[in-house]
């Protein structure tokens, strides 16, 4: 136990002497320099480089999405216009409204009567009335389905409506004319 106390005096005798000196030179600026910058949590470090390469494949992706999702369109608006009319009369019919039904009832039999007449209207009438109803067709389909993927939307039961008027208007502009030519 002596040496334990002999120690105990020495250290006490030590930490008196201590004495708190400034250092001749400031340290902080070498100490500064070798510290590393610290970033926020959950912040990124991109370089411009990096970033500009994103922003292009962003940009190159968006745009072949953009065209393969109009080709598929344009496809499906051809294969909805190839259809003949009795069965796009018929999706017409079966998810509509009465009112539509109604309508697309009125076209069918209109139709039939134009499809006879039609044959006495110029070459270049007779295309334009063709091209005309088949675009149509396209947009009746289109809304048709539009209405179908969303059957409370007054806004799609409005476009559908709003088309099969234009195609009767049309159909009856037609009749009119065949007749005053026959």
């Amino acid at each position: 136990m002596d040496t334990e106390q002999d120690l105990d005096r020495s250290l006490a005798e030590a930490v008196r002497r201590l004495r708190d000196t400034q250092p001749a030179d400031d340290l902080w600026p070498a100490i500064a320099q070798q510290l590393t910058p610290r970033r926020p949590r959950g912040t990124l470090l991109i370089r411009w480089p990096t970033a500009l390469a994103a922003g292009l494949l962003i940009a190159v992706a968006t745009s072949a999405s953009t065209a393969i999702l109009l080709h598929r369109a344009r496809s499906a608006d051809s294969v909805a216009t190839t259809t003949g009319a009795a069965t796009e009369s018929a999706l017409v019919t079966a998810s509509f409204a009465p009112g539509d039904a109604a309508l697309a009832h009125a076209i069918d039999d209109l139709e039939q009567a134009v499809r006879g007449s039609v044959d006495h209207l110029d070459p270049d009438a007779r295309a334009s009335v063709n091209q005309s109803l088949a675009l149509l067709d396209s947009a009746i389909a289109q809304a048709a389905s539009r209405q179908s993927a969303a059957p409370g939307d007054p806004g799609a039961a409005r476009y559908l409506t709003s088309t099969l008027r234009k195609k009767l208007q049309l159909l009856r502009t037609v009749s009119q004319l065949s007749q005053q030519q026959s």
